[in-house]
């Protein structure tokens, strides 16, 4: 099966730039960092029931 795959010759210059300022990608790791933080505290509290 041949897939085949064509892009208009304009594509790129039709395309936008999107430029993330430094805030927003330290907002999106500090997300990251805390639903981390939050899954953990939930594995321990939940072993933490299970023995206690």
């Amino acid at each position: 099966m041949n897939t085949r795959l064509t892009v208009q010759q304009d594509f790129r210059t039709k395309s936008t730039k999107v430029e993330r300022s430094g805030n927003v990608r330290r907002k999106a790791w500090l997300t990251v960092f805390a639903a981390s933080a939050l899954f953990w505290v939930v594995v321990a509290l939940m072993i933490w029931r299970m023995w206690g």
